[in-house]
């Protein structure tokens, strides 16, 4: 039911911004597959099933995070949210903590459904199994990063899903993103043609605009088609600890998403070792 080759692929390519958003997505009675991918690449129907928060903010920690999450989204995405009353907004933390924490929640829930003969032995001696694989997995990840994370999420009644992850430690914004809603009538169904240097122009002039990642002289380190989105990399010409990586929706165009600082080069570090 579940691989650990495709939760590798998952995390290694970016299909969540960082990592936050990948434990809770997991489905744990089963189809976990078609769940993982919704956090860029997802369905109004499945949008609506995200699990609740890992851990809770502060009051005074939500409301800056709050605030700081609007402001994002209307300067990197053009989109203005505040007055919106028909989006749902929560936030979550993802750290060691709260991991283990999750772990145990999980398998509590797993317990309980197995108890209620909802799901079968060999489901469960599977899924008992997978829970700590990834957590381990994801505990790594923020190992990695040397910080956990905090995400503010914007749901809005018509699917489209708004993420804004940030530095546990310094409250820095470290990616946005808009997920690639497939219920949405006016995205179109056909995929673009976009030549590399296409690719390359739309990402290095979104850097420059937003000046992101400090990047002085962007040089493009990779470009990946994953069908629905374009990843296209890049860091400081005299700095390779200066990454930035952004996200071309393939049938639009338009920038999705990007990551910066130890988010974008824990991705692009990933999408390395998986190459090898």
């Amino acid at each position: 039911m579940f691989s650990k080759k495709l939760t590798a692929v998952l995390v290694a390519v970016g299909v969540v911004a960082s990592t936050s958003a990948l434990f809770n997505q997991i489905n744990i009675k089963g189809a976990f597959a078609d769940t993982i991918k919704q956090n860029v690449v997802y369905s109004k129907e499945t949008a609506t099933a995200v699990s609740q928060d890992n851990a809770k903010l502060s009051d005074a920690d939500n409301k800056e995070i709050k605030e700081k999450s609007l402001e994002a989204l209307k300067k990197y995405l053009s989109i203005s949210v505040d007055a919106d009353k028909d989006l749902k907004y929560s936030s979550s933390i993802m750290n060691e903590t709260t991991l283990i924490d999750e772990e145990a929640k999980e398998q509590k829930s797993l317990q309980e459904q197995y108890d209620k003969k909802e799901i079968s032995v060999e489901e469960y001696n599977e899924e008992k199994a997978y829970i700590p694989q990834v957590v381990n997995e994801l505990k790594n990840q923020v190992a990695k990063l040397k910080h956990g994370v905090i995400t503010a999420k914007w749901i809005h009644k018509d699917g489209n899903m708004y993420t804004v992850e940030f530095n546990e430690n310094t409250k820095e914004i470290e990616s946005v993103q808009k997920a690639l809603n497939m219920d949405d009538a006016s995205r179109p169904k056909a995929k673009l043609t976009l030549s590399e240097e296409k690719l390359k122009n739309t990402a290095e002039n979104f850097i420059k605009e937003h000046k992101l990642g400090d990047l002085q002289k962007p040089k493009c380190i990779l470009v990946e088609d994953n069908d629905e989105f374009y990843q296209v990399f890049y860091q400081e010409e005299s700095d390779s600890s200066k990454k930035v990586a952004i996200y071309i929706d393939s049938h639009t165009g338009k920038v999705t998403e990007f990551l910066t600082k130890s988010t974008a080069s824990l991705i692009y570090d990933n999408m390395i070792n998986l190459k090898k």
